[in-house]
């Protein structure tokens, strides 16, 4: 054996067996398993089964929607080589022509389209039908979602989308309604700053969220931007002034760079701020007459993160005391305070109805444009009144660089002094018997109800005055009617 292995004829031989052996194993398994019937020596009849393929279809137009079968059975004939080795099963095609079918059920010819040389003997079914929906299109806004959280403290903001305009959604008529929405969404997960995505996918949804697959979307991508922020809130800058200008100089302009800044904190700390008020201008740094810039650093106030802008110019003018040009300005109805009604009692202002006075005062034309009713105060000391009418003097709190003009110095108004009833309501907590603040009964005024007695701080004239200085001041006056016209601009004449 071992000489037989090793004699190359023999070994030829048998490789040669071998390849004979799969050769036919393997045309063995090509062999349809339908009858075959051969006519004479170089004809071959077989049957495949060859998928429908539609073609000319107007997809701008009409969908295909169904076929009644996307198969047929050919028997067909031709060169036995032909038919087992030359072509493959893609080579053999039964078309059906949609050019010229109409909206609904259409019956067409099948057409086979078969390599040469091999011919048709019989072909089941020879017809089908078919049926198409025409096309409709419509019109939606995009709709981005935010996914996920910023990081702790930002917002996401309202995304912007490019291009701005609504989008086309295709879909066979009968489905055009069933389109709820064109949606994308975007991650927002964790984000400090804006999110830009530059291809955001777009998806027609119907009326319970599920996707409509076969819905053609154009554009199918948009390009989306989220802002992505702390909370914030725009307020007015209003600035504190400490220290005097030199003996026979006034404050002439203030001009801050900005009016107003943007503040980022929470919203708790938002809905508690109405102005930033933690700029004080040192007035003691201007020893001559004449416009200075100063720079000054803006800080957030206490319990906020951001401030914005973090720095801001003041344009300071200094002029001579005589050098001033004073103006007048009404201050319109400007609100009357009860304070200091006695124990038991309490306050009612009679007149003026309106509850407030038409104030005018006299300074720089250019810092009184900076003031409103609320820079003035308006106060009737109630202390020591008996139960009755009483005319009362008023005490008016000026802005420093502001003074009551003539025909505003004689401040006075009526008020009625009763007995509080007995059913007055006590919030808990507070003391019945306090001697708080008396307002009068509803009135249009602004009158404060609140404490009788004035805390010891609030009679420093100073420190309160501080607390109220507007965007532009100077120096303060307070005081009665009487006083008050004592009040000079803001200098040290």
């Amino acid at each position: 054996m071992d000489k037989w292995f090793n004699n190359n004829n023999f070994a030829k031989i048998l490789a040669l067996a071998v390849s004979l052996l799969l050769w036919f194993m393997i045309h063995l398994d090509e062999v349809p398993t339908t009858p075959t019937i051969s006519t004479g020596t170089t004809n071959k009849v077989v049957e495949r089964t060859v998928p429908v393929q539609p073609y000319g279809l107007d997809s701008n137009s009409y969908v295909l929607t169904s076929l009644s079968t996307d198969e047929v059975r050919l028997e067909i004939k031709g060169q036995r080589s032909m038919l087992t080795s030359i072509f493959t099963n893609d080579d053999y095609k039964v078309l059906v022509d949609l050019s010229q079918v109409k909206d609904g059920s259409n019956t067409l010819p099948l057409v086979p389209d078969l390599p040469s040389g091999v011919e048709v003997v019989s072909m089941e079914p020879s017809m089908v039908t078919v049926n198409v929906e025409k096309l409709g299109t419509k019109s939606f806004d995009v709709n981005i979602v935010p996914e996920g959280e910023p990081s702790a403290g930002y917002n996401a903001g309202t995304p912007v989308v490019e291009p701005s305009g609504p989008v086309k959604v295709t879909l066979p008529e009968g489905q055009l309604d069933a389109v709820a929405k064109v949606q994308g969404s975007v991650s927002v997960k964790d984000a400090k700053d804006d999110v830009t995505q530059k291809k955001v996918k777009l998806q027609a949804y119907d009326a319970e969220g599920k996707v409509i697959e076969n819905a053609i979307v154009t554009p199918d991508t948009v390009e989306v931007r989220i802002p992505v922020s702390q909370p914030y809130t725009t307020v007015p800058l209003r600035i504190k002034y400490s220290g005097q200008l030199p003996e026979g100089m006034v404050l002439s302009t203030v001009e801050p760079s900005v009016k107003e800044v943007s503040v980022y904190g929470t919203e708790d700390a938002l809905a508690g701020i109405q102005s930033y008020d933690q700029v004080t201008l040192d007035l003691t740094q201007f020893d001559e007459a004449g416009t200075s810039t100063v720079n000054v650093d803006l800080t957030p106030p206490p319990g906020f993160e951001k401030i914005e802008p973090s720095s801001i110019q003041l344009k300071v003018t200094v002029s001579p005391y005589d050098e001033l040009q004073e103006t007048t300005k009404v201050f319109p109805d400007v609100p009357i305070t009860l304070t200091g009604a006695g124990n038991g009692l309490e306050g009612t202002l009679v007149t003026p109805k309106s509850g407030g006075l038409n104030i005018t005062l006299r300074g720089s034309s250019t810092m009184l444009e900076g003031l409103s009713s609320d820079d003035i105060k308006l106060t009737a000391d109630l202390a020591g009144l008996a139960v009755g009418t009483h005319e009362i003097k008023l005490e008016a709190d000026l802005p420093r660089f502001a003074k009551l003009d003539e025909s505003s110095v004689d401040l006075s108004a009526t008020v009625k002094i009763s007995e509080k009833s007995d059913d007055t309501t006590v919030a808990p907590g507070e003391d019945p018997n306090d001697e708080g603040t008396v307002g009068p009964d509803p009135s249009p005024a602004e009158v404060e109800n609140g404490d009788t007695e004035t805390a010891p701080g609030e009679e420093e004239t100073e420190s309160n005055t501080d607390n109220q200085e507007q965007s532009q001041q100077g120096n303060t006056s307070r005081g009665n009617s009487n006083n008050s016209g004592s009040s000079n601009s803001g200098s040290n004449p």
